[in-house]
């Protein structure tokens, strides 16, 4: 009996393993004037928000690539940020600054995905902010190619 009972906690344990594997948490965003302080979504709960795909040429690749991904306005509305400013926070700790207002400008996305496939930390992910820097050309700019952080992890409101 003791046997078949440790073998049914090892069973449990592997099967919490497994299911907290696949809801890996890819992105916290935090802001001090939310009801609820910080959000966390793992990547079940990121693919639910709606998606946008766009092509546009980077500095980063030879050719047009497509990324796929949430808006990033949208993001910030599930976190109640609406002016200021934000931190994005890689997974190396680069952080970059800057305005909320160009999430509501332009349709910044936060990329899961390039050319239809998840992007690996080894390409620039679990996300890459990308601007639409095929159609504004005020966006062509040293400025807004620093902003475009990729191996994103975090945002934080200032």
């Amino acid at each position: 009996m003791f046997r078949i009972g440790f073998f049914s906690l090892c069973l449990v344990f592997v099967a919490n393993s497994v299911a907290a594997k696949s809801h890996k948490i890819i992105l916290s965003v935090s802001s001090r004037a939310a009801v609820v302080p910080e959000i966390q979504l793992d990547d079940e709960q990121f693919d639910k928000i709606p998606q946008i795909s766009m092509t546009v040429q980077t500095p980063w690749y030879q050719t047009p690539q497509t990324f796929e991904g949430p808006l990033l306005r949208d993001i910030l509305k599930l976190a109640e940020i609406k002016d200021g400013d934000i931190k994005l926070i890689a997974l190396n700790e680069y952080t970059i600054k800057f305005p909320v207002s160009d999430a509501f400008k332009y349709d910044v996305i936060l990329a899961r995905k390039r050319n239809g496939k998840i992007m690996t930390v080894r390409d620039k992910g679990p996300l890459f902010l990308i601007y639409p820097f095929h159609q504004h050309a005020e966006l062509i700019k040293p400025e807004y190619f620093r902003r475009s952080s990729w191996q994103l992890n975090s945002i934080r409101a200032e």
